[in-house]
């Protein structure tokens, strides 16, 4: 496969320097003399989004008499934007194309003649329509939800509950998503999923995505794309599908702005900053937080042994976690000319957390204990990546394009903490020290290129292949040390050291094709091949492993658009979701004597099957509705199994033990009633089964989760806001979850000739905790518990802009997105 490589890189590289255009004829110097009253001429043009670099469907062409302003003419463009006026008579005109959410566009002195019977304008760039900072009118917005092709977007910049909130905050409110108290995400009742920042992987995920979601602050979303079923362009990884979260991008001349927010548990400082001159484009942004998170769990655990009793453990726990993140990016690209861009981009993350923990462990047994534990955890966190990215763009057809592209991400991880442990009830002696060091670095090298090649004008045939290769470095070293009392000296315990390095290369290729009929059917064939070697050393448990593991994922879409606003789309596809190291490491952790946990590292990937069917429609009043009824069954799932010894200690890893599947029906709909009023909502419905032959458990059950958003215009440039949700009951394999519910309200005031806005947040203003209540039920024993997280929280936030917006000619950015670890 490595040697596959270089001849698929060097082929792409001579296919697209191939195939330079031709110069543009000359224009005649003098225009012949016009025939007023010839019929059977037209007019012809594709309207374009330069941003997204995709057609604007459905958009309205109108052909205005220049003298009157009357129109004589008109037609919308297809869904491939384009479109034609025939029997035009011979004349000069004015072509005006408008779009909701795209500022219009006039072409002037449009010239028709009997020796041009066709006037071709070309790609037509229809620029976003964004508020100029000194003005008060706004001509147009787009809608707070959108649906596309292939995915589903949440535009984060027009809901204003977001302000002063974080990543976590901006996904509990986007359709199909379900986000719990601890910031666990689910898509369509699956976690599996991959989670992009702007197309691209980010090193700031490798140890937790929910902890690195909280680093992210709202007001640099720009929109999140849910996409259910990837093409085969996509990495094979996430068998839910992938979360895309798009940052603000830049737009032409300089801009930027300042933003602060105090609240009870958080406090936000910000800052971006936008430069767009001709040929260069500079975008950067950076910003810091201090948290203030706490909560507990109290749980009750009976322990049997051939169906008697043997032993009861009853556990409470308090914690308050306070710490400080900082992120920021810079981006730099550059156009050599109209068809080569190359560009640079680097970002970094850092956080510094301290929680400071109270456990109780009260056991009932033949040989009781009672003791509680202090411990105070310090963690640090950097991570850096670093991007490159060349681009070449054909001028015959701005939809042929071939793509280089390399990424470097790095992760730094350090954390130790110090426990002590005193008998109950409690005294002034301790009996029991302990204290760790675990230092944890990743690095993640990649390559890719994509070419994308449509075989006519009309760009009904396309063609895209690809290749792409990761490199994966893990290495860790934890260190640990005890001491029996307070009197000892602390020794390293050589048991519980734990120190591994790990290897995965990933080898793929893929191909897509797709075409679309003149009767408004769309199909979308693709395929990807995909190779993964693993190298593993597990040096503290003197396990070494390895593993070669090869997955063709094929992927099907057909579309029927039955008319300019009513679409059908069914979907097929496979993908995969590989273990990351912390399923695959044996280090065992005692860290909770009564609660032990290890890692597998003979887990194989899930395979999952997945099947959509999909019906959206739009009316001219601002009414959208979008349904879904799906299904996926995975093999080979990746479980957490919980047995409980005789002594009463509970022991938990992973197996490849289960077949889940999943049934759904997902609605969404959002209506304007009225200018000043918008209105969403979202309902989902699922049938989750979880089988496990080898244990012979089954679990199944339906859950349903709903939001509802509401936001309303009012005089003086004030507007109101509310949202809220709630999810049923969630089930695992040996046991299931309470369900939970979340609300907001909010209020935003513009002072627009100081370009600032105010805005204020309540979130769950009734209520301090949110109670998750958890039950197992197996042979070896009973468990009941609940786990309680602040989540009340007040927060005020200023926003100051400077600078004035307007849509520039931007070129699409290329990322590279390693969408494929577990």
């Amino acid at each position: 496969m490595k040697k596959l490589l270089l001849p698929i890189f060097t082929c792409f590289i001579t296919c697209a320097w191939a195939q330079q255009p031709a110069s543009p004829p000359k224009l005649p110097s003098v225009l012949p003399t016009l025939k007023p009253n010839a019929k059977g001429f037209r007019i012809t043009g594709v309207v374009m989004d330069p941003t997204l670099n995709k057609p604007v469907e459905f958009a309205t062409v109108a052909l205005l008499d220049p003298e009157t302003g009357k129109p004589v003419g008109g037609i919308t463009s297809d869904e491939n934007g384009k479109f034609a006026i025939n029997n035009v008579a011979a004349g000069t005109y004015k072509v005006v194309i408008s779009f909701i959410g795209y500022e219009s566009k006039t072409i002037n002195n449009v010239l028709v003649s009997a020796e041009k019977p066709d006037v071709a304008l070309g790609d037509v760039q229809m620029q976003a329509d964004n508020r100029t900072l000194n003005e008060v009118v706004v001509t147009g917005e787009k809608s707070l939800i959108e649906d596309k092709d292939d995915r589903l977007v949440y535009n984060a910049e027009k809901d204003m509950t977001n302000a002063g909130g974080t990543a976590v905050d901006v996904l509990k409110k986007v359709p199909l998503l379900t986000v719990d108290p601890d910031g666990t995400i689910q898509l369509k009742g699956s976690s599996s999923i991959k989670v992009l920042i702007n197309n691209k992987p980010s090193s700031i995920m490798a140890r937790s995505i929910s902890e690195a979601l909280q680093m992210i602050p709202a007001e640099v979303i720009k929109s999140v794309e849910v996409i259910t079923a990837p093409s085969a362009k996509y990495d094979s990884e996430g068998t839910a599908g992938v979360i895309n979260i798009i940052t603000k991008n830049q737009l032409q001349g300089l801009t930027g702005g300042l933003n602060a927010t105090a609240g009870n548990r958080r406090n936000n400082l910000g800052g971006n900053f936008n430069l767009k001159r001709e040929k260069l484009s500079i975008t950067a942004f950076g910003g810091g937080s201090w948290n203030n998170n706490f909560g507990g769990t109290e749980n009750f655990r009976q322990n049997f042994r051939n169906g008697q009793q043997i032993s009861e453990i009853k556990q409470s726990s308090f914690y308050r976690n306070r710490g400080d993140s900082r992120t920021g990016s810079i981006s730099i690209d550059y156009d050599l000319d109209s068809t080569n861009r190359i560009g640079m981009d680097a970002s970094f993350g850092g956080e510094f957390r301290t929680t400071n923990s109270t456990r109780d462990t009260r056991q009932v047994s033949s040989t009781p204990q009672e003791f509680r534990r202090y411990n105070t955890t310090k963690n640090q966190n950097h991570s850096m990546d670093v991007n490159f990215n060349y681009t070449k763009t054909f001028k015959r057809n701005p939809e042929q394009e071939y793509t280089f592209l390399a990424q470097y991400n790095q992760n730094e991880n350090e954390s130790r903490y110090a426990l002590n442990q005193f008998p109950l009830p409690e005294s002034e002696v301790i009996n029991y020290r302990e204290r760790n060091n675990n230092e944890n670095h990743q690095k993640e090298f990649t390559l890719q290129t994509d070419y994308t090649h449509p075989f006519s004008a009309n760009r009904r045939r396309v063609l895209e292949v690809g290749s792409k290769a990761i490199l994966r470095d893990v290495s860790s070293d934890y260190r640990l040390e005890n001491a029996p009392n307070e009197t000892t000296e602390f020794k390293e315990d050589p048991r519980r050291a734990n120190k591994f390095d790990y290897q995965q290369w990933v080898w793929s290729s893929y191909a897509t094709f797709r075409l679309r009929t003149a009767n408004k059917w769309s199909f979308n064939l693709g395929g990807r091949m995909e190779l993964t070697d693993i190298n593993a050393n597990f040096i503290s448990t003197q396990t070494k492993f390895k593993d070669r593991y090869q997955n063709f994922l094929p992927n099907i879409t057909i579309s029927k658009r039955l008319d300019e606003a009513q679409r059908l789309k069914l979907n097929y596809s496979q993908r995969i979701q590989r273990p990351t190291i912390a399923y695959l490491n044996p280090y065992v952790n005692y860290s909770d004597p009564k609660n032990i946990r290890s890692g597998n590292p003979y887990l194989e990937p899930e395979v999952a099957h997945s099947v959509e069917f999909t019906y959206s429609t739009y009316t001219k009043k601002g009414l959208s509705v979008n349904a879904m009824v799906f299904g996926r069954l995975t093999d080979n799932a990746i479980e957490q199994i919980t047995t409980v010894d005789t002594s009463g200690v509970s022991n938990s890893s992973y197996r490849n033990i289960a077949q889940n599947a999943t049934y759904g029906l997902n609605l969404f709909s959002s209506a304007r009633p009225v200018k000043q009023w918008n209105i969403s909502g979202s309902f989902g419905l699922n049938y989750n089964l979880l089988n496990s032959t080898a244990l012979q458990i089954v679990n199944q059950n339906w859950s349903y989760r709903f939001n509802l958003n509401s936001s309303l215009q009012l005089p003086k440039n004030v507007s109101l806001q509310v949202n809220g949700s709630y999810t049923s009951r969630r089930i695992l394999l040996q046991g299931q979850s309470s369900g939970f519910y979340y609300y907001s309200f909010s209020a935003r005031k513009e002072f627009k000739k100081q370009n600032l806005t105010a805005t204020a947040n309540i979130d769950n203003p009734f209520r301090q905790y949110n109670i998750i209540e958890n039950r197992y039920r197996t042979a070896t024993f009973n468990s009941d518990g609940e786990n309680y997280n602040a989540i009340r929280n007040f927060r005020l936030s200023l926003n100051w802009r400077f600078g004035k917006m307007s849509a520039g000619p931007n070129r699409g950015k290329k990322k590279i997105s390693n969408d494929d670890k577990k």
